[in-house]
Formats: structure tokens, sequence, C-alpha cells
């Protein structure tokens, strides 16, 4: 019986990211587009509505109790951070699953349908790996529109008071 080979290493190289905007890109009104693997519902960083739009996407990857937390609403770049440890224990996860399939068909050759099993560990695996980059290029979009706000803010007592949107109401207590 053959082995099965060891799935590639599911760490993606995120060293070729660039989101920095060739100099002079939107001089004459050009908008520099968005990297290329960008996610299609988060809109560029130099747009109005980055930041909801970033948050909303980055929202969908994470438990559902973390929408309650009224510190991940308030810190974007932590709340991609985050996501991007979870979806990193996923990439963990799933190789695991694979590591376990091979060593249960040595040991289980009657096991149901190995092949569709370790199918399922690879492709949710990659999936992980896919949206871990994009959530890496978000971030890294959100701490430099984050870092350049946090720069523009007027001193204490020079500007208007900002009004804030409602947080969610705090997640119920488990018992």
């Amino acid at each position: 019986m053959a082995h099965p080979t060891p799935p590639p290493d599911p760490t993606p190289r995120l060293e070729h990211l660039d989101l920095m905007p060739p100099v002079g890109a939107d001089r004459l009104g050009q908008r520099p587009d968005p990297p290329e693997r960008w996610p299609g519902t988060v809109g560029p960083p130099t747009s109005p509505g980055f930041l909801q739009s970033a948050k909303t996407w980055l929202f969908e990857f994470a438990p559902p109790r973390w929408r309650h937390e009224e510190t991940l609403h308030r810190h974007p770049v932590e709340l991609a951070h985050v996501v991007s440890l979870h979806l990193q224990a996923d990439i963990i996860a799933m190789q695991a699953g694979l590591s376990e399939v091979a060593q249960s068909v040595l040991a289980e050759p009657a096991r149901a349908n190995p092949s569709e099993i370790t199918d399922f560990y690879a492709c949710e695996r990659d999936w992980a790996c896919a949206m871990l980059e994009q959530v890496k290029l978000v971030e890294q979009a959100l701490r430099a529109v984050c870092d350049s706000a946090s720069r523009r803010l007027p001193t204490a007592g020079t500007g208007r008071a900002r009004s804030r949107a409602p947080m969610p109401r705090q997640r119920p207590a488990t018992a």
C-alpha cells in the first residue's frame, strides 16, 4: 500500500505584500488599485468606507461572540490580528487532521473513504491559507490608515467631539 505524501507547508509566504501606492499614484485624482488578492467586499484603503467594510469582512471570520466585544469594534487593527491568529489555528488544526488521517489509514485500513476525508482537510487548510493572506493584506492597510489617522487627530480641546455609532450589547455570560 502506498503511503500518502505529506501535504506541503500550509504557511503562506507574505513577503511579497506591498500596500503602499506608487509615489504620486493619486495625483490626477486617480486612486491606486488595491493589491491583487484584495478581498472583493472590502473597499480600497483610500476609499471613505474602507474601515467599516474591513471590520464587517473581518467579523465574518470571527466567532459570533466577538461581535459583542466593544474593544474589537474600537480597534480594527487588533481585530485583524486576532482573526489572523484564529485562521492560523485553523490551519494548524487542518494540518493535524491530515496527519491523523494518514496515520489512521495505516492503523485502520477499513476506515471510510480516507481520500474524501483527506480532501476535506486539505481544502479547508488551503481556504484558511488563502483567507489568512487576505486578512494580512487588510491588517497592513488598517495599520497604515489608523496610523495616519492618529497622526491627524486634533489635540484635546481643538476639535469637534466625534459622535460614535452605538456598540452592540455586551455578550451574554456563559455558565
